[in-house]
């Protein structure tokens, strides 16, 4: 009898590790602290701000460690909720996942990495309209830009799709470059000595009161995005050495070396930019560079952003494909898409499906909509599989746990009541968009239902 080939066990600490790191750092930190400043009125508020959500950050990735411990398998959150919530919540965890949070994070990347890039290369602008095709809806342009995204896109899925060891060590290095320069750029531009540290005093008392909370809310949404990644290594359990000891550790320093950086990188902008010119900036990091290394930092400050877009994007198309690969495991989707390769060893149908179903985001969805659609789902299924640590703590006292949540109860509930808050604020705020993910959700259950009654997956 054939063996049915499996995922191998291939990633170390280090992997694990560099996974985290290269999933969080993208565009978030480059762009989000000008919509931050837009928010809230001082510096002081602003760094506070990026300290709550590095405090989500780390209680989410502390109750993760648990989760991921109790069951190293592949597909992250989805494992969890379905073991939890039972097949037909793990299968809406992984159905959001798989038509709305990964392909919309993984679209909003390419995108701004194909605009960071029109920057330099005028040729991949996005006005520069390649075709106008006729929809039902309306007229479809196809630009520059987004053929570029797609290009990436692909071609990232391709390279992933040849082993694991390859796109490994691709992302690896990819990551420590990104590490270096997120280090290198701020501690250069606060040496120079070119940017002044009055920049950080408020000119009256902070104006502290309920009434901010809604700006508090809405500077989270940005902030909550910049930091989204802090999992990543959960999706990879399966393929991970050591998992009940690799994991917890991975995500706990993965996410706490980034909330550093985060907060050294935001003294920068505050350092080198006064509030209102931040506020106002299209391109933040870059007129903080410029303002302290002088004009030719424009190009590197560029690059440096290209890179570590390119890093997240490589690190979100790894990981997004183990949880539709779990689910067909599962009998809960598709089976081809729970094969793996025998050569590679990585699950290619899984992949090569999400690369399409982005590029299909790329082409048809908004910049704007992408970042709320991608945001509100990830939070909410976040939210989800969290409280199954309750859940589990409850009725299985008895089972197993390599990993217990330091700080159980408050930092799992500190972590599911902040988000819930971002969540009702994104709702309010952004009723529209927020509700593209509902309407996924109920999408999810019909669809369910179909799969369920035609037996499309039968057991063997």
């Amino acid at each position: 009898m054939i063996r049915e080939p499996t995922l191998a066990r291939a990633l170390r600490m280090r992997d694990s590790t560099l996974l985290v790191i290269g999933s969080m750092i993208g565009t978030g930190i480059f762009l989000t602290t000008s919509l931050v400043a837009q928010e809230l009125p001082s510096p002081w508020l602003i760094l506070t701000a990026w300290i709550i959500g590095g405090i989500f950050a780390i209680a989410g990735a502390l109750t993760f460690a648990e989760l991921g411990a109790m069951f190293p398998s592949a597909g992250g959150h989805y494992v969890y909720i379905r073991q939890t919530f039972g097949p037909l919540w793990g299968f809406l965890d992984g159905w959001l996942s798989f038509v709305v949070a990964f392909p919309c994070s993984i679209a909003f990347m390419a995108v701004g990495l194909a605009q960071y890039t029109g920057s330099l290369v005028p040729l991949f602008s996005e006005s520069n309209i390649l075709a106008r095709i006729p929809m039902p809806w309306g007229e479809l342009s196809v630009n520059a830009c987004q053929l570029a995204a797609v290009t990436t896109v692909l071609s990232l899925t391709a390279v992933n799709c040849l082993a694991l060891r390859i796109g490994r060590k691709i992302h690896n290095s990819i990551t420590f470059l990104k590490l270096l320069c997120l280090l290198a750029l701020p501690v250069a531009g606060i040496c120079s000595g070119h940017g002044a540290w009055a920049h950080m005093a408020t000119s009256s008392p902070l104006p502290l009161s309920w009434k901010l909370l809604p700006s508090l809310g809405a500077a989270l949404i940005g902030i909550s995005f910049a930091y989204l990644g802090w999992d990543a290594s959960t999706y990879m359990a399966a393929e991970t050495k050591q998992p009940l000891r690799t994991l917890p550790r991975s995500l706990a320093l993965g996410t706490s070396i980034v909330v550093l950086l985060y907060l050294l990188f935001n003294f920068f902008l505050l350092y080198a930019l006064p509030l209102s010119t931040i506020a106002t900036s299209s391109n933040v990091a870059r007129d903080a560079a410029i303002a302290t290394l002088g004009p030719t930092a424009a190009t590197v400050i560029t690059c440096v952003i290209i890179l570590c877009i390119l890093g997240a994007m490589d690190a979100t198309i790894i990981a997004g494909p183990r949880i539709c690969y779990a689910m067909a495991r599962d009998r809960l989707f598709f089976r081809r898409l729970g094969t793996v390769n025998p050569k590679a060893r990585v699950p290619r149908a899984a992949m090569i499906t999400q690369g399409i179903w982005s590029s299909v985001v790329i082409m048809t969805g908004t910049f704007e909509g992408i970042l709320l659609n991608s945001v509100f789902a990830i939070l909410l299924l976040s939210v989800i599989a969290a409280l199954a640590v309750f859940v589990l703590r409850h009725k299985q006292p008895e089972r197993q746990r390599p990993y217990r949540t330091w700080g159980y109860p408050f930092v799992p509930l500190l972590y599911c009541a902040g988000s819930v808050a971002i969540l009702l604020n994104a709702l309010a705020q952004h009723p529209m968009q927020s509700a593209a993910s509902l309407i996924a959700v109920t999408i999810g259950v019909a669809v369910y239902g179909v799969m369920t009654c035609k037996n499309l997956n039968p057991k063997d």
